[in-house]
Parts: C-alpha cells; structure tokens; sequence
C-alpha cells in the first residue's frame, strides 16, 4: 500500500493543455475513482502516474518519495488496462506467473513461490480450474479476472485500472465490479480506477475525483458529491445522471 501525491500536474500536448494544474492527495489503502466525460483528462492522468506519460509540469510523490522522473518499473505499480492483453499461446497459469519469472536481483522469486503466488490468486479470482486453459477458451469475465490477477499477483503497491470493465456486457460489469471491490477490501491495495461511468464511480469508490477539461472539480466521498455537488458541473454530470436513473428505474418498477 502506498499513499501518492499529485502536485500541479500540468500536460500540454503542443498547444493543447489537458491536464492544468492538477493536485490531488491518495491516502494509503484507498480506493479512488477518477470520473469524468470522455476528453477530460482522466486516463492522460493515470497515463502520468504510471510513468507512460510524461508530466509536463508538476510532480508525483509516492511514499513522499519524487518519482516523476523514474521508469514505470520503478515506482512499484501495476496497471489494468481496458484489453485485457493476455498472452493467447500461453495458458493462464503461464499468462499469471509470466511477470513474476522475468524478476531479477533481489526481488526474483523461487520457483515454489511463483507456484504459491499463482494458486493463491487462482483461488481468490475463482480461475483454479481453469489453469491449464488458454485465454480463447475463457468467458469475458474470466479473462478479465486473469488480467486483474496478473497484475495483482506482483503485490503492487498501487493498482491502477483504466476502464477495465468497458468490453463487458451489463452483467458481467455489475458482477465484476463487485469482484474489483471484494478484492480491494481483502488486499487493501491502494487503488486508482478510470471510468466515465457515475454508477461505476458511486459503487466502487472510498472517493470520487470528478474531472472535467483537465480540471478537478471535486473530490470526495461519492454520497457528498451527490449530496452537494461542488458546482454546476458535478450537479449536470453526476447528480441529474444518477436522478434520471432512480426515476427511470422506479418508473418501470410501478408498471
């Protein structure tokens, strides 16, 4: 687990400037969802903390430690993307196990505790028999679940997940997310999630960080955003959204 500081983050693209003057505080252990429409930012920023991108202002504080300027491999993280990227000619216990057998110095791992590691999260994502399979023969949720414990299994002190859940179905989005946050709660990875979606953000998050246009409109618990919104903004996008839903939803539950 690992607290993290964003400082006057800044990310100019030429002319363009999508992140402006970003600060935003992590506790350790915390489950944070950044949210917000499609172009405002929130993906360039986990781009930046991951070290895939490059701040052009600003700083990045993991454990008080800068580590603006280190390699991604070097700021003890891991990131869930929105493909799941798995490996299709290797099997899922190859998939789990291929970045802890490519560790080197002192943190390689004997071969009896790659197999440790890899059982135990076969056990907690529900994947135990599906070891010897290759991703092809898996469902959407079970590859997503082999990219979450691919990334899980390094015991990262962040985990980052960008819209990991987008190429699901309804179902399973709802199934998943209650996977994400079970694991969260077992693990106490400090977490930072990326989605558009408000329901997504309410259910899952400690706190929400609400973007729009590359700035922070505000961050807080989910129910005190809903409850007073900081602006018109956080009113238009997560409030009416998520009252339209209610009315919506109890429409069709009196019909």
């Amino acid at each position: 687990m690992a607290a993290i500081r964003l400082q006057a983050i800044e990310k100019w693209f030429g002319e363009l400037q999508v992140i402006k003057g970003l600060d935003l505080d992590i506790k350790e252990g915390e489950f944070i969802v950044l949210v917000g429409p499609s172009g405002c930012g929130k993906s360039t920023l986990l781009r930046i903390l991951a070290g895939l991108e490059d701040a052009t202002l600003g700083s990045i504080l993991i454990d008080d430690e800068d580590v603006t300027d280190r390699l991604p491999s070097e700021r003890g993280l891991s990131m869930v993307f929105q493909s799941y990227a798995l490996y299709p000619h290797m099997n899922i216990e190859d998939n789990l196990s291929f970045g802890l057998k490519r560790m080197k110095g002192e943190e390689k791992l004997s071969a009896e505790e790659i197999k440790s590691r890899v059982d135990e999260m076969a056990r907690m994502l529900g994947l135990s028999d599906e070891l010897a399979k290759r991703p092809k023969e898996l469902s959407g949720g079970q590859r997503q679940r082999v990219a979450l414990g691919r990334a899980l299994i390094k015991r990262p002190k962040v985990l980052l997940m960008d819209e990991p859940l987008s190429n699901l179905d309804a179902e399973l989005r709802h199934q998943m997310r209650g996977e994400i946050r079970r694991l969260h709660e077992e693990l106490g990875c400090t977490t930072i999630y990326v989605t558009h979606d408000q329901i997504e953000a309410m259910t899952l998050a400690d706190r929400i960080a609400i973007l729009d246009k590359g700035e922070l409109q505000q961050h807080c618990p989910p129910m005190e955003a809903y409850n007073n919104p900081a602006n018109d903004f956080v009113k238009g996008f997560l409030v009416k959204h998520l009252n339209d839903i209610k009315e919506t939803a109890d429409t069709l539950f009196k019909s």
